[in-house]
C-alpha cells in the first residue's frame, strides 16, 4: 500500500493504520502479556482502528468479542469509551486505587481478546496499560 497515494491519503499516521486484525474464532485469541510490576494505576486501554469512532462497536458492542484477564472475563459495562472515541477504557484502575474495581494488581497480568463465531472486523492498533 506505500505506493498507492489513495492510501496514503487516507492513512498519513507512520504505522498506515496498521494493527493486529482477526474476524472469525478460527484465528484464535491474541494474548499480551501486560507489564505487571511496572504498571502504577492499572489502566488498560485498547484502540481500534481504522476511523475515529470504532471504540464503542468494534469493543463494547461486540457481542461476539471476549476480553478477558488472566482468564476472567471482563465485565463490558464497567468499560467506557476513553480517552476519544477509538478507544475503550478496559479497567479503570486496581482496586487498590478504585474501591468499585475488582482487578487486583498481581505478578502476571495476561490480557486476551477472543472471537466468539465471526463477527465484522476486529483490529487493535494500540494497548495502553499504566
Amino acid at each position: 500500500r506505500w505506493n498507492d497515494e489513495e492510501w496514503y491519503q487516507k492513512c498519513t499516521h507512520l504505522d498506515a493504520c496498521g494493527g493486529i486484525t482477526a474476524s472469525d474464532s478460527s484465528q484464535g485469541e491474541l494474548v499480551f502479556e501486560l507489564p505487571a510490576s511496572k504498571m502504577t494505576t492499572g489502566l488498560i486501554i485498547v484502540c481500534g482502528c481504522c476511523g475515529k469512532k470504532v471504540g464503542e462497536d468494534m469493543f463494547l458492542k461486540n457481542e461476539n468479542l471476549e476480553i478477558k484477564l488472566n482468564g476472567k472475563v471482563l465485565n463490558k459495562s464497567k468499560m467506557d469509551v476513553y480517552p476519544n472515541r477509538k478507544c475503550v477504557r478496559l479497567v479503570k484502575a486496581f482496586k487498590e486505587f478504585d474501591e468499585d474495581s475488582d482487578i487486583s494488581k498481581e505478578d502476571e497480568l495476561l490480557l486476551s481478546f477472543n472471537l466468539k463465531t465471526n463477527t465484522n472486523e476486529v483490529k487493535i492498533s494500540h494497548l495502553i496499560a499504566l
